[in-house]
């Protein structure tokens, strides 16, 4: 009896520290021939965190610098992929070396980094110089919203030029180096983006777009699935048509003000869409000038390209869960063509050479 008495306490001590601690911990040791390539993270620990780890996480150094890493999973196993060799290259971390991860919730983790042979920890993690966290694309326009009952029309136009400029200021930050930040992939998915030739001036670098493979539509068609999303929306639904911006280049989504109040914390962030089960992380900026928000970064990106989703497709947003810091919406996508076509990637290098197509291997080096 004393057996199972001790057993049922150590059942309920469990219980607790999962359920209720603040912190939960855990450590991994760096080993085998690619543990720059992904590290594990613990079976225990992913399975009584199921639900709270998805989409892209944040890892902060002893210096305060901070990394965001992709997650995703085998099947069975949850592992730190995307941008984790990113971290490792940065810290100058090596084989054998002992990192301890301490989860404080909202999906960030403070690592601890300790030397492989003195196990003292690494002086040099302290000093890392501060990065481009902030996984930011070239998406950094606002545009201006026009409703159609309950469907979102989002459109440039001239007029919002000072805007847009304010809105660069927001999105794209320069490091300390004078340099801009360089995009890092952040997703649960696997889409993998190669680098345009960088061997010229920066200058003559054209960006790589996203164009379509699908074929024309009509107009019937836009309607058709205009009125699916609205038979489908509720009165707090925010439903959005996809336009060239959202999900070709730039792909940046604004908010309209007028829901953002009514239904947003009046700050910036984290945004996470779910859909059939799986999550995307993105960013949610703030702007004092008009009260409104624009999604971008590296997951909003991820989202529109994992998902195929074309000019005039229309998306559904419910908002399911809203805090200070973090806001869950349940995500629907309505096509006008229901058939799905690999997008071709579109750009030239700075010696006029076409872009080439997109190789999508989760397991393939970053």
């Amino acid at each position: 009896m004393g057996d199972s008495s001790c057993m049922g306490c150590k059942k309920v001590e469990e219980t607790i520290y999962w359920s209720q601690f603040q912190t939960v911990q855990f450590f991994q040791v760096l080993s085998g021939l690619r543990y720059d390539h992904h590290l594990a993270i613990p079976k225990k620990f992913s399975e009584n965190l199921r639900g709270k780890l998805a989409g892209t996480v944040r890892l902060k150094g002893p210096s305060g610098s901070v990394w965001e890493v992709g997650l995703a999973s085998d099947g069975e196993s949850l592992y730190l992929k995307r941008g984790w060799k990113k971290f490792v290259r940065e810290h100058s971390l090596q084989k054998n070396d002992v990192l301890v991860f301490k989860y404080n919730g909202n999906l960030q983790f403070d690592v601890f980094m300790f030397d492989q042979l003195s196990l003292c920890e690494k002086e040099a993690s302290y000093f890392v110089k501060q990065c481009a966290h902030k996984e930011l694309t070239g998406a950094d326009k606002t545009e201006k919203t026009t409703p159609r009952a309950r469907t979102i029309y989002l459109e440039s136009t001239s007029n919002e030029s000072a805007q847009e400029e304010d809105e660069r200021k927001v999105v794209k930050r320069p490091r300390k180096d004078g340099t801009s930040p360089k995009e890092n992939h952040q997703s649960s998915g696997k889409l993998k983006k190669k680098s345009v030739d960088r061997s010229g001036p920066s200058s003559n670098v054209s960006p790589l777009r996203w164009e379509s493979n699908r074929r024309a539509v009509t107009e019937e068609e836009k309607d058709k699935a205009i009125q699916a999303a609205s038979s489908a929306a509720s009165d707090d639904s925010l439903t959005v048509v996809m336009r060239e911006y959202h999900v070709h280049k730039g792909f940046y989504m604004s908010i309209p003000v007028e829901w953002s109040r009514k239904h947003l914390p009046q700050k910036n962030f984290d945004v996470c869409m779910r859909m059939k089960e799986k999550t995307w992380m993105a960013k949610a900026y703030f702007r004092k000038a008009t009260s409104g928000h624009g999604v971008s970064g590296a997951g909003w990106k991820y989202f529109v390209l994992e998902n195929s989703l074309e000019i005039d497709d229309v998306c559904l947003f419910n908002l399911v869960s809203e805090s200070s810091s973090l806001c869950v919406f349940d995500v629907r996508i309505f096509r006008v063509i229901d058939d799905v076509l690999p997008r071709k990637v579109m750009g030239t290098s700075s010696k006029g050479k076409p872009g080439r197509p997109c190789k999508n291997d989760f397991w393939k080096a970053d």
